[in-house]
């Protein structure tokens, strides 16, 4: 059982587990976070990640860079975007 810190790249895995395995922490448990307990990854979900509406619109803006019709995102803006929302994760200002 790991303890360790949840960095932005841990939260970011959990989210995507979750849109993959839904809420079956046991699942998310088993196959992507081996090392953090069932409990662990359901209470960090929901007490940081679910219902964080920067947490979305920042993870939605990465994610639907690829659509038809809208400019592409370059790298060095993605990696803005990824910085922006680390440094408000950091600061409080979303949770």
């Amino acid at each position: 059982m790991s303890y360790t810190k949840w960095d932005q790249a841990d939260e970011f895995k959990l989210k995507a587990a979750v849109d993959k395995y839904g809420n079956d922490w046991n699942a998310i448990h088993r196959h992507v976070f081996p090392e953090r307990g069932a409990a662990c990854l359901k209470n960090k979900y929901y007490s940081r990640i679910h219902q964080n509406k920067a947490f979305d619109a920042l993870d939605n803006t990465v994610q639907n860079n690829n659509q038809i019709g809208q400019k592409k995102l370059n790298r060095s803006d993605l990696e803005l975007l990824m910085k922006l929302k680390e440094f408000m994760f950091t600061h409080g200002i979303i949770q």
